[in-house]
């Protein structure tokens, strides 16, 4: 065989621990020399018991596999076992089991000749991830055959797993290594007296027959194996096949164990690789616990299989030819400490689709409650949920988030019956530190996120911080279609666009199911502050409505981050009330660290109110692009707080580098053409302002902003065309002030100008404080009448 013959070996997870044979001299001299008329040529490989060479047959002209033993000097139970390994493989006969040429003697030490192989293991090809279904199945049905032609004759393998199922060169399947093979001569006698399970347990203390992952329940008690357990070990194969996962792997031998026998099949990773319902429904059939309830030969797995792929569309199966370039992985990026953490997206299971809102939300009450923990870094929701629907790997997972570990699971609403499973995963390894399934009504919700958050501060040995016996996940309401609504409101307006005004409809009712549900109000609140932030109707209208929500929020909960900073947001852009606004982010963060909208808010505030406390505001902006890397808003508050600080060319490298792994970002080219406008560069401001221009339907913020690089760049004709329709625009819709003086603040009609400014002062415009860093606004500063507007809210110091 070529690459690495996988030889009998005892068990060890994850990491196998083998036996040291030191290569006597002996051995060493093999190689160039014959043992009958096989002519070593090479050693290709070693396991536990026996070592393998590459040998050429002399009499036929041929390469073959020949085993030895590596102990020079074996006792009788290890040659009668290594003689038995050959005795079975041989007595079978059959395309899809390694073929056994020779047995022979070479004085007292045994040898075995096997067909020589040209491929790779099926551990070496899923080192690239999960297969594709169709070639997972085909290569499901070729081990199944195997094993139905091995247990027709009464040999059971026990240690079935990827290192020991080989795919040569072209597309054939073989079984290898039946050094653990159990074969009966008659009902419930072993061919090898002595050799069954429990007795190899009482008489070597710690060892185990099989490989931990792959081991059936019976097998871990110590009980002998049968055709079953091979059926559960066939079944773990097509779950890492379909998934690129183990179905049971844990951190070590033992908690490994425990998973087989306690821990449900983990359904979501084959529904999140898109695995059919009649193939996860044969997986889960395979690993059941009871081996009375398995498929009862693997005959019938030929037939399960044969169905499955006949109601796949008819394209031909392709077998994958460059399984070479499959072995070669990126490195993967273990730097990130173990305490740091991503919760992915959990998988909507219901069968309803529409309940994708039920999923989001227990997955951001999961990450909220992991952040009050000081001592773990959670990335934000935004980053992690850009994962969402995505079969994405673990180690790109960990490398673009910065974490050491992730948390995934699924969530199934059935009426009242809720069923959610989660599982921890160690990025280095890939291994599970933790995994749980609860089958619960829907008022247990809360228990459930409490339970999943103090077992992964457990595992990962962290400090539960505040009162003894608090809990991390509160039961803010009992009413649980207030919860609901409540959760489709957040929904929404992580969508932004239209989603913001349908997230504030379920808000309201939320809090009209239960006028004490203080998460209902911040929502509520931030929710008005956004509205009045993209103009969405007079900020009048929205931000009294903020006020009042976000009062009501604290006077319910004082503990809620989301309360606190959506009081901030109201003293910012409402109040103007800079203490109280600094102190409402402070507390938030107190709450919650890794709430990024929180510092993304306090960084904008930093530097358009105190322009001393430039270096704070970046800081900030960073921070929330090192919770949030992956996520747009995040840049797009540091690219904001860069160009009000003048840092152009750092603005415009910030958000290139976000523009090329998502272009469509529309917001993004409006401090880009800022940035190049602050150099300068009028025809990259154009062009810029421009395409945000196309792409947000010409949006008044971009008409107004590509109207001032026009004036810039001496085309003061384009710019007055662009003001007639904001003006025309104005009569319609709600635009704001601050828009409608940027192009005649540009063209040095500062009258004009000025009565715009002061339209937005007398209206509260949330972002007036703001628009006195923001370059094509900033000039309105040298106007005696804006000085005044500032110095009467007491910002002296920005002048």
């Amino acid at each position: 065989m070529q690459g690495r013959p996988m030889l009998p070996m005892a068990l060890s997870e994850p990491a196998p621990i083998r036996q040291h044979h030191i290569v006597s001299a002996a051995v060493q001299r093999m190689v160039g020399q014959s043992i009958a008329h096989y002519q070593i040529v090479r050693k290709i490989g070693q396991g536990g018991m026996g070592e393998v060479y590459l040998a050429l047959d002399t009499r036929l002209d041929r390469n073959v596999a020949l085993k030895v033993l590596s102990n020079p000097s074996p006792d009788a139970s290890q040659i009668a076992r290594f003689e038995r390994e050959a005795k079975a493989t041989a007595a079978l006969n059959h395309p899809n089991i390694l073929s056994i040429h020779d047995f022979g003697r070479d004085g007292a030490a045994p040898y075995v000749v096997m067909e020589f192989l040209e491929g790779h293991t099926l551990r070496e090809l899923l080192a690239a991830g999960a297969l594709p279904l169709r070639t997972a199945l085909a290569y499901a049905g070729e081990i199944a055959q195997g094993l139905a032609a091995a247990h027709d004759k009464g040999i059971f393998h026990r240690d079935l797993k990827p290192e020991n199922i080989f795919v040569t060169g072209d597309g054939r399947v073989k079984i290898l290594d039946f050094g653990l093979a159990l074969i009966k001569r008659a009902e419930g006698a072993a061919a090898v007296e002595g050799d069954n399970d429990q007795t190899l347990l009482r008489s070597t203390p710690g060892l185990l027959l099989g490989t931990a992952s792959y081991m059936a329940p019976e097998q871990v008690r110590g009980e002998t194996a049968d055709n079953r357990s091979d059926i559960f070990a066939f079944g773990n194969v097509l779950f890492e096949s379909l998934t690129g996962r183990r179905a049971f792997s844990e951190s070590n031998v033992v908690e490994t164990m425990h998973a087989i026998l306690r821990q449900p099949v983990p359904e979501y990773l084959l529904e999140q690789a898109a695995v059919p319902g009649p193939v996860i429904d044969l997986v889960v059939r395979c690993l059941e616990k009871d081996p009375q309830a398995r498929p009862r030969s693997a005959r019938d797995l030929i037939f399960d299989i044969q169905a499955a792929q006949a109601a796949l569309p008819a394209v031909p199966a392709v077998i994958p030819s460059n399984a070479t370039t499959r072995l070669t992985r990126a490195i993967r990026d273990t730097s990130h400490a173990v305490r740091s953490i991503a919760v992915l997206p959990f998988t909507n299971m219901s069968a309803d689709p529409d309940m994708e809102y039920f999923s989001d939300g227990v997955t951001e009450d999961i990450i909220n409650a992991l952040a009050q923990l000081k001592e773990l870094r959670v990335a934000a929701r935004t980053s992690c949920f850009a994962f969402k629907g995505r079969n994405a790997d673990m180690a790109e997972i960990g490398s673009k988030l910065k974490v050491g570990t992730v948390l995934e699971g699924s969530v199934r609403r059935v009426g009242t019956r809720l069923r959610v499973t989660a599982q921890l995963v160690n990025i280095a390894d890939g291994y599970h530190l933790w995994s749980e399934r609860y089958d619960r009504e829907l008022d247990d919700v809360f228990a459930i996120q409490e339970d999943i958050a103090t077992n992964i501060a457990r595992k990962l040995q962290l400090t539960l911080t505040g009162e003894p016996g608090a809990p991390l996940v509160r039961a803010a309401t009992a009413d649980m279609e207030a919860y609901d609504l409540y959760l489709k409101g957040r929904y929404f307006v992580e969508q932004r666009g239209e989603g913001i005004a349908k997230g504030l409809e379920f808000f309201n009712k939320a809090v009209a199911s239960d006028p004490e549900y203080g998460p209902a109000y911040a929502g509520l609140a931030e929710t008005c502050c956004l509205l009045a932030v993209y103009y969405v109707g007079s900020p009048s209208q929205w931000l009294p409505k903020a006020k009042a929500a976000a009062l009501r929020a604290l006077e319910l909960d004082d503990s809620l981050a989301e309360a606190h900073n959506a009081m901030a947001l109201v003293s910012f852009m409402y109040d103007w009330d800079w203490q109280r606004t600094e102190e409402e982010f402070d507390r938030a963060l107190a709450i919650n660290p890794s709430y990024g909208p929180t510092r993304s808010w306090k960084a904008l505030f930093y530097l358009t109110m105190v322009r001393a406390r430039t270096a704070d505001g970046i800081a900030e902006a960073q921070k929330a692009v090192e919770l949030d890397p992956i996520a747009m808003l995040p840049v797009y508050n540091l690219s904001l707080v860069l160009v009000c600080a003048g840092r152009y060319a750092e603005a415009v490298s910030r958000i290139q580098e976000a523009l090329e792994r998502d272009p469509s970002q529309v917001v993004l080219y409006r401090p880009l053409g800022v940035a190049y406008l602050g150099q300068s560069m009028y025809e990259s401001a154009i062009a810029a302002l421009r395409k945000g221009t196309e792409l947000s339907l010409r949006h008044p913020m971009f008409l107004a902003e590509l109207g001032g690089a026009y004036v810039a760049a001496g085309n003061t004709a384009d710019a007055l065309k662009l003001q007639e329709e904001l003006i025309a625009r104005s009569h319609t819709t709600f635009v704001t002030p601050l828009f409608l003086s940027i192009i005649p603040l540009a063209l040095g009609r500062l009258d004009e100008a000025v009565a715009f400014i002061e339209q937005a002062f007398e209206q509260r415009d949330p972002l007036f404080v703001a628009a006195a860093s923001w370059p094509p606004l900033a000039p309105a500063l040298h106007d005696e009448r804006v000085r005044r507007m500032f110095a009467g809210l007491d910002v002296q110091w920005m002048m």
